[in-house]
């Protein structure tokens, strides 16, 4: 496995357990309520590393490496939808977590919502950012066709022909040049195996596993996504028995970052709470929900 410089300074920082012979790294920091962060496509746990120092002081947080990525190990061939959701589910346990809020950006909000449909005990609390039922289930056909043959070409040629284009598509204009570079740095150390892997899950629909989710979520949309449809977002809310739905104005697929820190706060100590409660009708502080 390559890695920058930058990415090797990060690995001493790095812990790691095994789930089913699985190596999966990880990063932690603070103390509190846990919040477990499911990082997107081409990216690793690096991504978080401003968002876990701001909570830190409020919240326990755990970002991983999924499998393939940063310093995990590589996606055994043949893996689907239950060996993604179950390692996940070994990863909380491995970690003797019980119930925690679960918060997955884009790839990663596929990945907890195959762990809540596959594993409901293991998941307390749902916060979905720039989320997908699968592309499949978000993307039209002409769509899907494109974002696949995108995807595809990242696997075949340099990243230098399309780090631009990507990133454009991901981040709104706005966004602190930093962070930016900091996505445009990871994209040196992903690997094109671990793509081939994630197609088989991302080409999927999950629409019509959505309402066995019984996670209290909550949908957290960019008003400026290029890449997840408002539709996408929609429909989520509706086919979830108990989600709600915040948008942030002005920011782009990536909306992660202090928009969101106090809704991450209140659902993180929400499930710890009442880790083995669903209420009904439950809705976040902060969080207007819109008329269906």
């Amino acid at each position: 496995m390559l890695i920058s410089p930058a990415g090797e300074a990060y690995a001493r920082r790095m812990s790691e357990v095994v789930v089913d012979g699985l190596r999966i790294a990880y990063r932690r920091r603070g103390s509190g309520p846990p919040l477990l962060l499911l990082h997107g496509a081409f990216e690793d746990s690096r991504i978080w590393t401003a968002d876990m120092e701001r909570l830190a002081g409020d919240l326990d947080v755990i970002a991983w490496d999924a499998p393939g990525c940063g310093l995990s190990d590589d996606v055994p061939d043949g893996w689907g939808d239950s060996d993604w959701a179950a390692a996940a589910a070994g990863f909380i346990d491995a970690l003797g977590l019980t119930r925690p809020a679960v918060a997955g950006f884009s790839l990663g909000s596929v990945l907890a919502l195959l762990l809540a449909r596959e594993h409901p005990a293991s998941v307390g609390r749902l916060v979905l950012v720039g989320a997908y039922a699968g592309w499949g289930g978000s993307l039209g056909p002409h769509d899907l066709a494109e974002r696949v043959a995108a995807a595809r070409f990242t696997m075949e040629h340099p990243v230098q022909e399309w780090a631009d284009g990507f990133l454009d598509s991901v981040f709104a204009p706005g966004t602190a040049p930093e962070r930016r570079a900091l996505a445009r740095g990871l994209l040196d150390d992903w690997r094109p195996r671990t793509t081939d892997a994630l197609l088989r899950v991302m080409v999927q629909d999950l629409r019509p596993g959505l309402p066995r989710v019984e996670s209290p979520t909550a949908v957290v949309r960019g008003a400026e996504d290029a890449r997840s449809p408002r539709s996408a977002s929609l429909e989520l809310r509706a086919l979830l028995p108990h989600a709600v739905l915040r948008e942030i104005a002005g920011a782009g697929h990536d909306c992660t970052g202090p928009e969101p820190d106090a809704l991450l706060v209140a659902v993180a100590r929400d499930a710890a709470a009442a880790a083995d409660a669903r209420p009904v009708g439950w809705h976040p502080p902060g969080v207007r929900e819109e008329r269906r």
